[in-house]
């Protein structure tokens, strides 16, 4: 099985440095990447038998642009959708001072199981969601799926392709703070009967200088 996840195209939220809303669209520049990670995997013949995707709006328009392009449907997930910051947060920036303060806290207590700032989502189930998201995929009978998703989600199910039942907070902490992930980057992982293989991470050549 060839599991190809892509991140979703770029919006004005990740421009201003917001944390975002899960109705927030594209930006031109975004649709314009959407298109090209379409364009590359219809010219490279890369073969997709199902497209799933995050329900979020950025992600949903970058799998319906590659779908309408290679001739798909989408079908919509919720495993797959970006780890979720507290409502409170929401469209707001990131250098707001009560944002700062708020987010300071979540990010201080997110490995403290016994601990929420109201409906954000903790490493724990974070770490959970993604496990049910790789277990879902492997449960497929399809050999070549796409999944458009966020960046935060994506490090966690690369963690736990990586290491497993021995996933640590720490290792995730590293993990997210060393891989990048460009929007509209390409990752192609194969699981096989000697199990989890990561064949490219984050390959974003079609953008050339419009990254």
């Amino acid at each position: 099985m060839k599991i190809y996840f892509v991140r979703h195209g770029v919006t004005e939220g990740n421009i201003k440095n917001h944390y975002q809303l899960p109705t927030i669209s594209l930006s031109e520049k975004g649709f314009e990447q959407a298109n090209f990670i379409a364009d590359r995997i219809k010219n490279e013949n890369i073969p997709i038998d199902i497209i799933f995707s995050s329900p979020m709006k950025r992600a949903s328009q970058t799998a319906h642009v590659i779908a309408d392009k290679i001739g798909h449907s989408v079908i919509d997930n919720e495993l797959f959708e970006e780890v979720k910051s507290p409502s409170v947060v929401r469209g707001k920036s990131k250098e707001d001072p009560e944002v700062k303060a708020i987010m300071q806290q979540v990010k201080a207590n997110f490995t403290n199981s016994d601990w929420k700032h109201s409906d954000e989502e903790n490493y724990f189930l974070v770490r959970d969601r993604a496990k049910k998201a790789l277990d879902f995929l492997l449960s497929r009978k399809e050999q070549n799926i796409l999944v458009v998703t966020h960046g935060e989600i994506l490090k966690m199910m690369l963690s736990i392709v990586i290491h497993g039942d021995d996933l640590t907070p720490q290792i995730y902490e590293k993990i997210k703070s060393v891989f990048a992930v460009f929007n509209t980057g390409i990752s192609k992982l194969e699981f096989n009967d000697l199990g989890w293989y990561i064949r490219a991470w984050n390959d974003h050549a079609h953008l050339g200088e419009t990254q």
